[in-house]
């Protein structure tokens, strides 16, 4: 690669994702394509566990949100960041009413009692995920 060379990462298909570099890892760099600035380039990524399209912004379905009520927290968070929802975008409610910072994250251990959007709902990349997560188990209705 050459030195100097400025770079984005972008969602290679038409979902419009915003490619989430603090989990990199479950990203895959699919293309690439001459960048707007000056010596740069653009690289088209998907989820690991998408396959790579064939060109840039091709149509893939969407994706519908997860049923992640009376799961594990843990698991459910890494279940949205493989299916390419971005952690700055996750607003994560532990025990009470205070949003958990991105770096307390993997403090929260329990159970999912709430979630928006809701299961089954499209992929909307303007809407935040929303997660009430209690101290161990959901308290019973």
């Amino acid at each position: 690669m050459q030195k100097d060379l400025g770079f984005s990462v972008r969602d290679a298909t038409d979902l419009g994702r915003t490619v989430d570099l603090q989990h990199a890892e479950l990203w895959r760099a699919c293309l690439t394509r001459e960048g707007d600035g000056p010596d740069s380039i653009d690289v088209g990524a998907v989820p690991r566990e998408e396959t790579c399209p064939a060109h840039w912004n091709a149509h893939v379905p969407t994706p519908r949100t997860p049923d992640l009520i009376g799961k594990e927290f843990e698991k459910s968070y890494a279940r949205l960041l493989k299916k390419g929802y971005n952690s700055r975008f996750i607003d994560v409610f532990y025990g009470g009413p205070g949003i958990v910072d991105q770096q307390d994250i993997s403090r929260v251990h329990g159970e999912i009692c709430s979630q928006s959007p809701k299961p089954g709902e499209p992929y909307d990349p303007s809407v935040n995920v929303t997660l009430h997560v209690a101290i161990g188990k959901c308290p019973s209705a």
